[in-house]
C-alpha cells in the first residue's frame, strides 16, 4: 500500500480479498408463516422455561412464619417467627473504621 492511493482504492483492494459466502443473503419474509424464511429465531414454539417457573421455598413463600426482621424490635423473640436474621459478627478489630487508637 502506498501513501498516493486514494481511500477509495484503498477499499476497493480491501474489498475484493474478502471471501465471498457460500450463498448470498436473501431478502427476508416477514409476511411468511414459514419461520425459515423470516431468518429470525425467536417467537417460535418452545417448552416452558425454568425461569418462569414459580419457584418452592425462595423468598417469603420459603419461611414458616413473618421474618423477624419485619417486625419491631419489642416483637422479635415472640412466637410464630422465623429467625431470619443472621449472627452479627461486627467489625474485626484491627479493621474497625471507628477505632481511632491505631492513629496515635
Amino acid at each position: 500500500m502506498s501513501d498516493n492511493q486514494s481511500k477509495a482504492s484503498i477499499i476497493e483492494e480491501r474489498r475484493a480479498n474478502l471471501p465471498l459466502p457460500e450463498q448470498p443473503p436473501v431478502a427476508s419474509d416477514f409476511n411468511s408463516a414459514d419461520q425459515s424464511t423470516v431468518n429470525v429465531g425467536s417467537g417460535g414454539i418452545s417448552d416452558a422455561s425454568d425461569v418462569r417457573n414459580d419457584s418452592q421455598g425462595v423468598g417469603r413463600e420459603g419461611t414458616s412464619g413473618i421474618p423477624n426482621d419485619a417486625v419491631t424490635r419489642d416483637a422479635k423473640g415472640k412466637k410464630g417467627l422465623e429467625d431470619t436474621t443472621g449472627k452479627d459478627y461486627g467489625y474485626p478489630q484491627k479493621s474497625d473504621p471507628a477505632d481511632s487508637s491505631e492513629l496515635k
